[in-house]
């Protein structure tokens, strides 16, 4: 983990996964609810993007997201 609470340099604390969320959430305070899902989804987008195929592979195994999977009826989907 990350500390995030003190740098030597004087730079910037690194943001963490937490930040990120928040700046999507703070769309719920200024605008509709489909902007904080979109901001969501452009997040995962660029993770998805900046993934190795092992990672995409081991994303697709996770136990979470095969009982989403399973939830919404979803099958093998080609990304």
């Amino acid at each position: 983990m990350v500390d995030t609470d003190s740098t030597d340099d004087g730079a910037a604390p690194e943001r963490g996964l937490a930040d990120y969320l928040g700046f999507a959430r703070a769309h719920v305070d200024t605008a509709d609810t489909r902007q904080w899902v979109e901001d969501l989804e452009d997040m995962l987008r660029v993770a998805w993007d900046l993934m190795t195929p092992g990672q995409r592979a081991a994303f697709h195994r996770h136990p979470d997201i095969l009982a989403l999977e399973e939830d919404v009826g979803g099958g093998t989907a080609a990304a």
